[in-house]
């Protein structure tokens, strides 16, 4: 009767330990983010102020929409969007609330891998070592200060994955973990492929188990209705606004064809050894060994880069669309390693260590293979606020205070400058004007978006000159006013912006 509550308090120690490290950590990273910018602070990506936008507006009453009054599926995260709206009707100021929330759903992601890893090893330490690696990860650190739903989906679907096992070796599918799959949706659409995989694994696990007659009966179809019921409003917003049923980002960075990216395996192999070079063998083995003992661990780190390489998803900016299965590959990192430590205790030429000292040597390496990127990833950091807030956001109060009210500006990059200018934007990108996409993909773009704009009667064109350089050479109808160019460009999509006044007459 009395073991279980030491059995709790054993693992609120260790707990209680990965807060401290990864709050430790993410306070290190922070400090250097203010340093560099002189105490400016800021986000270092600038699709955080499309979800500020988002949120502001549903906070206004005018609705999920970036141009005030006007639907759009523009958001990937509507459940992100929702938390913002949440804290900018409670009166929380942008970037500042957006990054305390990303903060903190940084800083559950390691004692959520440590409860997955703890199940799949019923080892503490591995656990531990699992959520330490994920708390000294650069590149979540990186999420953690980017007021993006990155961390918030990389926690609940850990969290999923672990109650989705626990009710498969209980033989009981509850609501609350179809509900956790269905949050994770509504944070990223690639939520939809991970509870995909898991009814998968459950439906294999049991027809396996009670046999095909008694397994299709005791299928989850309950959770699965919930699921449902929890992600078609806003499928539906989606399919009502685009005519499509996934967010309009989907269809303007994806192209479907028939052979993987190479590139896109490429870049995300590069993340993996960059994220820790020194446990990446431990990674592969333990996908062999998670593959019969827990599949959709396995799958979804297998799947994930697949999936977006026949997407031919382009995973630039730290690899971020990547950074949810850092937790995972961790999970993979420590399930390896103990799948070889009985081979290596019967090899006679190793030397014999006590456990504790074995234990402290790997938790060595596998940290120092982490931490080696944390200095840089530290500085790239502050640089990429730097380049946001040097850019974007100097344009942004730029167009707001040289344009008119009423103006209609064409934009490439909508976060900021829509934010800060507070304009009517036509977005080139397509993420909230859908109408644009077919035109990205038709042969001629840039003629075809110069009569566009023309038939918009846009007032303003803001774009990188490098992305349409077909419209930028339009000297006959645009005429530059206004730019910024980066001297070290390390994020944004280009290292110029220019502002154009439009000239139709």
């Amino acid at each position: 009767m009395t073991s279980q509550p030491k059995r709790r308090n054993h693992d609120g120690l260790w707990l209680l330990s990965l807060t401290a490290v990864a709050a430790l950590a993410l306070a290190t990273v922070a400090a250097v983010v203010w340093h560099e910018t002189g105490g400016v602070g800021g986000v270092p990506l600038d699709d955080a102020w499309i979800h500020f936008q988002f949120a502001r507006n549903l906070a206004r009453g005018q609705g999920f929409s970036f141009n005030a009054g006007v639907p759009a599926a523009g958001s990937t995260a509507p459940l992100w969007t929702l938390i913002l709206a949440g804290a900018a009707w409670l009166g929380g100021p942008f970037p500042l609330t957006g990054q305390a929330l990303s903060a903190l759903s940084f800083l559950i992601v390691p004692l959520v891998t440590y409860q997955l890893a703890r199940k799949l090893t019923a080892n503490r330490w591995a656990a531990w070592l699992a959520g330490l690696l994920v708390a000294l990860n650069g590149r979540m650190l990186w999420a953690a200060l980017s007021a993006l739903e990155t961390p918030l989906f990389a926690a609940l679907t850990v969290l999923a994955v672990e109650r989705h096992l626990a009710n498969r070796d209980a033989r009981r599918y509850g609501v609350g973990t179809a509900v956790l799959f269905a949050l994770a949706a509504q944070c990223r659409p690639e939520g939809y492929l991970l509870f995909a995989l898991a009814l998968l694994d459950t439906t294999v696990v049991r027809l396996r188990r009670d046999g095909l007659r008694q397994g299709w009966r005791r299928l989850p179809l309950l959770p699965a209705l919930a699921f449902g019921v929890l992600v078609i409003p806003y499928l539906a917003f989606s399919l009502q606004t685009s005519g499509h049923l996934l967010p309009n980002t989907y269809h303007a960075k994806t192209v479907i064809t028939g052979w993987p990216a190479l590139d896109t395996l490429s870049i995300a192999a590069q993340y993996l050894i960059l994220d820790n070079p020194l446990i990446l063998p431990f990674v592969l083995l333990g996908v062999g060994v998670l593959l019969r003992r827990a599949p959709v661990v396995a799958l979804w780190t297998i799947g994930l880069p697949l999936v977006y390489a026949f997407m031919h998803v382009t995973l630039y900016q730290h690899g971020r669309y990547l950074i949810p299965l850092v937790p995972f590959n961790a999970v993979l990192a420590v399930a390896g390693l103990l799948a070889v430590r009985p081979v290596a205790s019967q090899r006679r030429w190793l030397p014999r260590w006590s456990a504790a000292h074995l234990a402290a040597a790997i938790t060595a390496l596998a940290v120092a293979g982490t931490a080696w990127r944390l200095p840089t990833m530290a500085r790239l950091t502050a640089q990429n606020v730097t380049n946001i807030n040097d850019m974007h956001v100097a344009l942004g109060r730029w167009l707001a205070e040289h344009t008119p009210p009423d103006a209609l500006l064409a934009v490439n990059d909508i976060g900021a400058i829509g934010y800060l200018s507070e304009r009517t934007v036509v977005d080139l990108a397509g993420l909230v004007t859908p109408e644009v996409i077919p035109l990205l993909l038709a042969p001629a773009r840039d003629a075809r978006l110069a009569g566009y704009l023309l038939r918009q009667n846009v007032d303003y064109v803001v774009i990188f000159p490098n992305w349409f350089p077909g419209l930028a050479a339009r000297s006959d109808i645009l005429e530059p006013i206004h730019e910024v160019t980066l001297a070290h460009n390390t994020i944004a999509g280009g290292a110029q912006m220019v502002v154009y006044r439009a000239r139709w007459r």
